[in-house]
């Protein structure tokens, strides 16, 4: 494998796809069957269970009450925080009322930073900080995505998870109740990915930004993979709960009393901030418990009008994690972007920083580039895909043993497998932003990865109906170019992506039973013109 240090590339755009036609289908596709690798997609989150912290109750309040029901409105509903009235009302939208699909069960998250607006000492009494519930963000179903509001583009897949800031610097995380790890062999693969864009209609105005628009001057996400490095997930801190008493009032002594809580069972102070600085000999036991001490590797991502422009401060790297969680100086840079303009005085880099009305998939892949007995090396990618154009730009960099001499107590790399999954807006002031996350998803790639049950017999009948029929083309058409790791979502000869094999197969046995169809895929020009149109079609409609 070659391994690109930093570049930009655009995809094919969906225009583009549609002049190409048939042929371009069957080039693209044999060349991704060429290089096909074996693809399990192992954690996937798209929220539609309802079910933020998957304690398996459904719509509870924690799960979908954005911010409460406004004054003089219907339950079930929330302001936004823009135009409103001097009274504070004005548009609402709907809350999540039902479950969208009960078996998207995905991972549990909790917010991690504690709570803002906290009377006395942290971590206080005040809100989570930041606060996560499940919102409907398919088109128009929210003040700004629908005609008279801003008109910004949803993610558009249902429900999807808001983070309501409450501060910059917030901080929360996906637990995955497993160990993802990364293959031993050399091109072994991880990778973790999700679908963003900036959420105008939060609950509450952002501080220092525009009130009208409530979106950031300029902002920095942060996220990344972490190792529970201290097997500390399910130990208590005694000191990270919520500082009220049964009935929700502050406790009289905010600095002695406290309640504990769960690391990676329950939202709460883990950073370690409260007792952090103080001497190991007068600190009390259990303070540290949670993200301290943990490793991982992370990615940042700048948007808005950032400076130095272009994503420039953009950057892959390993964390220690002996300080907060996303912050700090205990981090190795693996990669940045690339200036490439010569001009001492100018920047030109090789990046972007993010359209704030935009939506994108995000992507941090982390690949072994070479097995040797002293310690592997990785390839780390940042790849960030504009879902609208289509168009890619991405980074990345070699970790090399060498490569770790300026952070303390590091020597190699520093984590090749994963318990959980932090993100943090690393801003404040005028940063401070709020944003939607969908579409989660973990990949191993490789030689650990699970190629299932795939079931190589079905010849075109990917619904299991007992014949092959146009249900069977539109699982196959909907799933086009993608890794699979089962013939359900329309990979018919097990090579682990749906590709034009695939077709040819399904093509060729259009309209026969199961029982009674031919197994060698040798289509007729007629049959192959006629599906490659209906595939043209049902990729437009999926990109569009």
């Amino acid at each position: 494998m070659t391994y690109r240090v930093c570049g930009t590339f655009k995809l094919v755009t969906q225009n583009a796809l549609i002049a190409g036609g048939a042929a371009l289908i069957i080039a693209a596709t044999f060349s991704l069957s060429a290089n096909a690798q074996n693809v399990e997609t192992r954690i996937f989150d798209g929220f539609g269970d309802a079910d933020v912290n998957n304690n398996g109750e459904a719509l509870e309040s924690e799960d979908v009450n954005v911010g409460g029901t406004p004054e003089g409105g219907e339950p079930g509903t929330y302001v936004p925080g823009r135009l409103q009235d001097d009274d504070g009302l004005g548009p609402i939208n709907t809350e999540v009322s039902e479950v969208l699909d009960a078996s998207d069960t995905g991972i549990r998250w909790l917010q991690i930073r504690g709570w803002s607006n906290a009377e006395g000492n942290a971590p206080g009494a005040g809100s989570v900080k930041p606060q996560l519930r499940i919102i409907d963000d398919s088109q128009g179903a929210m003040q700004e995505t629908a005609g008279g509001g801003f008109e910004v583009p949803a993610i558009d897949s249902g429900y999807a998870l808001s983070w309501e800031s409450r501060g910059g610097g917030s901080s929360a995380a996906g637990f995955f109740d497993e160990t993802i790890e990364l293959g031993p062999e050399v091109d072994d693969s991880i990778s973790v990915s999700f679908d963003y864009r900036i959420w105008r209609d939060a609950a509450n105005v952002n501080s220092n930004t525009p009130e009208q628009d409530n979106v950031p001057v300029q902002g920095e996400l942060r996220f990344g993979l972490f190792q529970d490095t201290d097997n500390q997930l399910g130990m208590t801190n005694p000191f990270a709960g919520r500082q009220v008493d049964e009935d929700g009032e502050p406790f009289a002594d905010q600095t002695t009393q406290f309640n504990p809580a769960v690391w990676g069972e329950e939202g709460g102070l883990f950073s370690g901030r409260l007792f952090r600085e103080v001497d190991a000999s007068e600190r009390p036991e259990g303070s540290l418990i949670g993200s301290i001490g943990d490793n991982g590797w992370t990615a940042s991502v700048f948007m808005g009008d950032t400076f130095p422009e272009n994503g420039g401060g953009s950057r892959i790297r390993e964390e220690l994690n002996s300080q907060d969680i996303l912050e700090g100086s205990d981090v190795h840079t693996v990669a940045q972007p690339e200036d490439t303009d010569p001009d001492l005085f100018n920047s030109a880099f090789d990046f972007i920083s993010l359209d704030l009305d935009a939506v994108y998939n995000i992507e941090l892949s982390l690949t072994r580039a070479t097995a040797e007995e002293e310690g592997d090396t990785i390839f780390a990618e940042l790849s960030v895909t504009d879902l609208a154009t289509g168009e890619v730009n991405s980074f990345g960099g070699l970790e090399q043993l060498e490569d770790h001499g300026g952070v303390e107590g590091t020597g190699g790399i520093q984590s090749d497998s994963w318990d959980y999954f932090a993100i943090r807006n690393a801003s404040n002031g005028a940063n401070e932003f709020d944003f939607l996350l969908d579409n989660f998803t973990v990949n191993v790639i490789g030689s650990n990865a699970v190629t299932s049950t795939c079931d190589p017999g079905t010849l075109g009948d990917i619904d299991g109906s007992g014949d092959v029929a146009f249900a069977d083309f539109l699982i196959l058409s909907s799933n086009f170019g993608q890794a699979a790791v089962d013939h359900t979502t329309g990979d018919i000869d097990c090579s682990g992506d749906v590709a034009f094999a695939d077709f040819l197969v399904l093509s060729s046995n259009f309209g026969q039973t199961v029982g009674g169809a031919q197994s060698v895929p040798e289509p007729s020009g007629l049959s192959l013109l006629a599906f490659a149109g209906l595939m043209i079609v049902g990729l437009r409609r999926r990109r569009s």
